[in-house]
């Protein structure tokens, strides 16, 4: 009958047992199993729930059989995030319940004078949580506008009595659609002046595809072991620059058990990242940040009571590792170009390259690289990068190359580990006769044969840092060449640091011997001094002298700096920097091994954006012209560091900013005059790449001005009484004294109290104070008004 439990019968059981022999057969899932009865008379009971401790805003319906056992409906286990038990279900009513009795390690009560229901559950009971650090997002790029910067060099220079001068050149122009930037270089001296094209490139940027297309003179992408070498033609890739913000490491992860409500703290090298709190369970912690090198990952669980349990485990991150399911790849078609700063347009054969990266999980990444040189030279090859475990990377490359008729392998294979406190790296590379890939096609002897590489490191803390490194390298028809190298370095109290370095270089059967001692002493927070000793013997060792020097660093913004050296072989170094707002100039003066020169640079750019061209240091990067509405000499930071002032126009140029990332540009309220409001002291831009925006502060004039207001026969008006002026309101103070703002010529208000309205007016306030007293201003009666104060 309706709302009665099912009855069991021959005919029921032989059914469902037909069906899940069929079930199992076809290997569907469990949950088709046949649901089981229970008793006609079971009860449907209403609790609150507590588990583990903690009272639930969930109110539920259980049903309890004449033994006492209690049966909860399947959709109300994942409400309490209880794991489904694997018992039979029952079926009440068209809804499916199990057993609560089935949870392993489930132990249940229950307070009937309270009506709740109190379950105790292992941490295994529960659902797995899942939490994932919030991922970097993408900065909202700041739209480019259209514009162009012109960087220029210009340098004279006297080495031995001869006179030497010239220019270098940038010129680029941006849009929306990207940027063409042309270089170039002027050298002059006493025989002739030569004039030399440097790079002519078209850029644009896809940048939510991290994708980026050249057109014009570029480099190309040699891969771990391929050619990086300047050709002329069409490039396309992807490239991780265009997103800061993405994390192309493996990410880490933490797991462990809640038993209870709790709080989960992650550290990561001791360095808290992650602070969550947690329900009853096991709980994984995905998208942990990683550190290049070794490092610990602890896990903190704190209950309510104070209780406390701790995970632990190594890890090792590389930056030749990418994450699982990202891919870099790139792709450069051209000529090859000779002779870059030589010869302005001596391009040879047709080349290309191509190289593809990508992380196939967390421990194993792969590349491949091709390479072309018309009728001169092409290899391929594989990269193979895996972590092993804790202990560091394992790197092994297999490549074929060759040319003019000739073909050899390369064999590359190594280990390295970073660490905090130990690092070494062993490599070996080899290739035989015949290979030859694009770089060194024209030249044979730059192709290496052989070249071994071991160094160790460690840190003693206090004690200091040593290093120990070995290279051996031979090269095609050149003897083989060997260096030993020791370095000690440790910091002296707070301000002190000591460096030695002792090495032993090997050419066929001739040897070098060089050490090099220097300590040096910071002397406040941009100045240092420093002394120095070097020696050595046998071929291309240094000098026996001794240096001293002493150096202040110019600032980050507007300033100057010089650095002051000497030796106890007459040798010298000095150097002068003044950095303006157009440009910085840097005067020196040098002598060695008995040579004398001087030299004179000034550098800068002139920009054009938004209409407006101006004089600036060199744009490097992405710049920004900030607008502050017409205030002069206000300070402008980037990033907490004082840049630059605005000019008497309000404007200032901020010359080398980061593209694609967060540039905070802010201002201090304390620095602007009193009659100035400003929506905002922090505008952050995000520029594209060698772009201009325009950063615009909402700056508002607004004069404000105090005076005494008294009725016509000398009384002052009330306190509490509210004064209407240019559209807003202001309570009156103590004695009629009151502030308004928005003051800025002769203008009228009313003030209202307690059904009394009196009118003022106020004359023009000086033109030189911003906060002018008007002294006592009379406020003449009026009929009230009924308008909300």
């Amino acid at each position: 009958m309706p709302g009665a439990l099912h009855k069991s019968t021959p005919v029921f059981n032989l059914v469902w047992a037909l069906l899940s022999a069929l079930a199992a057969a076809m290997g569907a899932p469990a949950s088709f199993a046949a649901a089981a009865t229970i008793d006609d008379d079971a009860a449907e009971l209403v609790y609150d729930v507590e588990i583990n401790t903690q009272t639930t805003s969930e109110m539920l319906v259980v049903l309890r059989n004449r033994d006492g056992a209690l049966w909860m409906e399947e959709g109300d286990f994942g409400r309490l995030r209880l794991q489904l038990p694997g018992s039979v279900p029952v079926v009440h009513e068209g809804r499916r319940y199990r057993s609560l009795s089935d949870v392993p390690g489930m132990a249940v009560n229950i307070d009937q004078a309270r009506q709740r229901l109190i379950l105790n559950a292992p941490s295994d009971a529960f659902m797995t949580t899942r939490l994932g650090l919030a991922a970097r997002e993408a900065s909202a790029l700041s739209p480019a506008g259209r514009g162009a910067f012109l960087n220029y060099q210009m340098s004279a220079q006297q080495i031995a009595g001869e006179n030497f001068g010239g220019g270098f050149g940038e010129l680029g122009l941006f849009t929306p659609r990207g940027v063409l930037i042309q270089s170039g270089v002027v050298r002059a001296n006493s025989v002739d002046t030569r004039a030399v094209r440097l790079d002519s490139t078209y850029t644009l940027d896809f940048h939510a595809r991290m994708e980026r297309l050249t057109i014009g003179d570029a480099i190309s992408d040699g891969g771990v072991w391929g050619s990086a070498v300047r050709f002329g033609g069409i490039g396309w890739g992807k490239n991780f620059s265009l997103r800061p913000d993405l994390l192309t490491t493996p990410l880490l992860s933490a797991a462990g058990n809640a038993i209870v409500p709790s709080t989960v703290d992650v550290y990561v090298n001791n360095q808290r990242v992650s602070s969550e709190s947690l329900p009853p369970g096991p709980f994984v912690i995905d998208r942990l940040p990683s550190v290049t090198g070794a490092g610990q990952v602890n896990v903190v669980v704190r209950d309510a009571l104070g209780r406390e349990q701790q995970l632990s485990r190594p890890f090792y991150s590389s930056a030749r590792l990418l994450a699982p399911e990202l891919s870099q790849y790139e792709l450069d078609v051209g000529t090859i170009r000779r002779d870059y700063a030589f010869a302005s347009d001596r391009y040879g054969d047709l080349m290309a390259s191509g190289t593809y990266r990508r992380g196939l999980n967390n421990v194993i990444t792969v590349e491949a690289h091709a390479e072309y040189l018309q009728d001169q030279a092409q290899a391929a090859g594989l990269t193979v990068a895996a972590a092993v475990g804790s202990l560091g990377v394992v790197n092994v490359s297999a490549a074929s190359g060759g040319g003019n008729g000739e073909s050899g392998s390369l064999v590359i294979a190594g280990m390295e580990r970073q660490g905090t406190r130990f690092s070494w790296a062993l490599s070996s590379a080899f290739a035989s006769d015949g290979y030859r890939q694009v770089s060194t096609a024209q030249v044979s002897s730059m192709q290496f044969r052989r070249r071994d590489l071991a160094q160790v490191g460690g840190s003693f803390q206090r004690f200091g840092s040593l290093a120990l490194a070995f290279v051996r390298q031979r090269y095609a028809g050149i003897d083989e060449q060997q260096t030993l190298s020791l370095n000690y370095s440790r910091t002296i109290g707070q301000r002190g640091a000591f460096n030695f370095t002792a090495t032993r270089s090997t050419l066929a059967e001739e040897e070098a011997y060089g050490a090099y001692l220097t300590f040096t002493m910071a002397l406040g927070t941009s100045s240092s001094a420093s002394l120095a000793a070097a020696g050595g013997s046998g071929d291309n060792a240094p000098d026996n002298e001794l240096y001293a020097s002493y150096t202040k660093n110019s600032p980050v913004g507007l300033g100057h700096g010089y650095r002051v050296s000497a030796s106890t072989a007459g040798n010298y170094d000095t150097q002068w920097r003044n950095q303006t707002r157009v440009g910085d100039l840097s005067l020196s003066a040098a002598r060695y091994s008995g040579v004398s020169g001087t030299s004179a640079d000034w550098t800068g750019a002139a920009t054009l954006i938004g209409g407006e061209i101006r004089s600036a240091r060199r744009v490097s990067s992405s710049f920004a012209l900030v607008n502050m509405g017409g205030l002069p000499n206000v300070p402008v930071y980037v990033d907490n560091q004082l840049v630059t002032h605005t000019d008497s126009q309000g404007l200032a140029m901020l010359h080398d900013l980061r593209a694609y990332e967060p540039n905070r540009i802010s201002i201090q309220p304390t620095e602007i005059p009193l009659d100035v409001t400003i929506g905002a002291r922090t505008l952050v831009v995000a520029p594209t790449y060698r772009s201009g925006v325009i950063a615009k502060f909402p700056v508002e004039r607004t004069r404000s001005g105090t005076f005494r207001l008294v009725t016509a026969d000398g009384s002052a008006v009330p306190a509490g009484a509210v004064v209407r002026f240019k559209g807003q309101s202001f309570p009156v103070a103590y004695d009629g004294v009151t502030y308004v703002t928005g003051f800025d010529h002769g203008m009228a208000g009313d003030a209202i109290w307690q059904g009394n309205r009196c009118i003022f007016r106020l004359d023009p306030p000086p033109a030189d104070d911003p906060l002018p007293d008007m002294g006592t201003v009379i406020c003449r009666a009026a009929l009230p008004q009924a308008v909300q104060p």
